[in-house]
């Protein structure tokens, strides 16, 4: 008959350790935060695709922009990762490089030109939504105005 043997130190440390790395991944997640966006304010832009990065942690949509009497500028509008988009019904090829959208954002605090994005308007009318917060504003803040346009 074999004998039962208790686990070792070794074998505690490698648990500790184990669990250790799993709880600094979550804190590393939560850290995250979209504070750097004003949540009180939803800017509809609208103007051509000029890059696509369909990535994780984040995926970003580069427009440019036309203004009367104004030069030419591009924004940069963050979305979700690439799994978050996918349930929420995106995909990577519903975004071209040349496509006239519309798309409704965040604006950053700082006056850069950056968004956190709310949703897309394709050019064949398909509205993408669930790629930043959601419409409304997020839970316990105090919501986002009625959409603006960009003049």
């Amino acid at each position: 008959m074999s004998e039962i043997r208790k686990p070792d130190g070794n074998w505690r440390m490698a648990v500790a350790a184990a669990m250790l790395l799993a709880m600094t991944g979550l804190s590393a997640q939560a850290h995250h935060s979209a504070s750097m966006f004003d949540g009180t304010k939803r800017i509809i832009f609208t103007g051509t695709v000029q890059k696509w990065v369909w990535a994780n942690p984040h995926s970003w949509l580069y427009l440019r922009i036309s203004r009367k009497d104004r030069p030419e500028e591009v924004w940069g509008f963050e979305s979700g990762g690439t799994s978050m988009l996918i349930r929420a019904g995106w995909n990577a090829a519903d975004i071209q490089i040349g496509d006239k959208v519309i798309v409704t954002a965040e604006p950053e605090r700082t006056g850069q030109h950056l968004g956190l994005m709310e949703q897309v308007q394709l050019p064949n009318g398909r509205v993408l939504a669930g790629g930043g917060p959601p419409p409304g504003g997020l839970p316990g803040g105090p919501g986002p105005a009625a959409p603006v346009p960009y003049e």
